[in-house]
C-alpha cells in the first residue's frame, strides 16, 4: 500500500502536496486590514495576508468569510495568503514562480491591478502600465511578460468584478500609509505616495482607494 504520509525529507509531487495542506479557510475575521486578517477557525486564529482586492471583497470584522489560500512553507516560518477568489489566486501562484518574485512581492503588484486587469496588461505588453506598480521595476516587468504573455493566451477571461469597497475605521490616510509600510515600503516613502495620491483621489474616498492609487503612483 501507498504511504499515507510523505516521509520526512521526501522529494516528488506527493511530498509537494503535503506541504501545502491548508488551501482554504472560513471562519470568524477577528481583525481586518488592507493588508492582513485574522481569522478565528474552530478557536484557532490564523494571521493571513491578503491582497487590496481581496481585503474589499471580504465583509467587516465579526462577520464569517471564506478564503482560498496558498501556504507556504519554508524551514523557519510559514505564513499563509489569501484570496477571496480562485481567479486572484491562480495569477499569484503563476507570479511566484517566476524567479526573484516571492509571495510578499506578488500580493503587492496583485494589490495594483485586479486579475483581469493584470492579464490584459501582459497580455499587450504593457511594460509602462506594469513598472507603474510599486516594487516593479523594468526588470522584473520584461521578466513578467517574456514568462507570463503565452501563459495568459490570447484572450483575457471576462472575470466578474470584485464585491463593492468596505470601508473601514479610522483615519483613512495613517491607515494607507500603515499598509504601504506593511507592504515594504518605507515610512517616508510611504507617506509622499499616499500624500501624492491625495491629489487624484477625493480626501473621503475609502481608504482602499487611496491605497490603490498610491500604489500606482502618477
Amino acid at each position: 500500500m501507498p504511504p499515507s504520509t510523505a516521509p520526512p525529507g521526501g522529494s516528488g509531487p506527493f511530498c509537494e502536496d503535503t506541504r501545502r495542506m491548508i488551501v482554504r479557510l472560513t471562519g470568524r475575521l477577528l481583525e481586518k486590514h488592507p493588508d492582513h486578517v485574522v481569522m478565528d477557525v474552530q478557536g484557532v486564529g490564523y494571521h493571513v495576508w491578503i491582497t487590496l482586492n481581496t481585503y474589499e471583497a471580504l465583509p467587516g470584522s465579526g462577520q464569517e468569510a471564506t478564503l482560498l489560500t496558498y501556504h507556504q512553507v519554508r524551514e523557519d516560518s510559514q505564513e499563509l495568503f489569501g484570496f477571496a477568489g480562485a481567479e486572484e489566486r491562480e495569477v499569484f501562484r503563476h507570479l511566484i514562480a517566476i524567479s526573484g518574485i516571492g509571495a510578499k512581492t506578488a500580493i503587492t503588484i496583485l494589490s495594483g491591478a485586479l486579475p483581469d486587469e493584470f492579464r490584459r496588461r501582459v497580455q499587450e505588453g504593457d511594460e509602462e502600465a506594469l513598472t507603474a506598480i510599486h516594487g516593479v521595476g523594468p526588470k522584473m516587468a520584461r521578466r513578467i511578460l517574456t514568462e507570463l504573455r503565452d501563459k495568459f493566451g490570447a484572450e483575457v477571461p471576462a472575470w466578474e468584478g470584485i464585491a463593492a469597497a468596505v470601508a473601514g475605521e479610522g483615519d483613512a490616510k495613517t491607515r494607507a500609509v500603515q499598509s504601504l509600510v506593511a507592504l515594504g515600503y518605507r515610512p517616508q516613502e510611504a507617506r509622499r505616495a499616499v500624500q501624492s495620491a491625495l491629489k487624484r483621489v477625493d480626501a473621503q474616498a475609502p481608504v482602499e482607494d487611496l491605497i490603490r492609487a498610491a500604489l500606482r503612483g502618477k
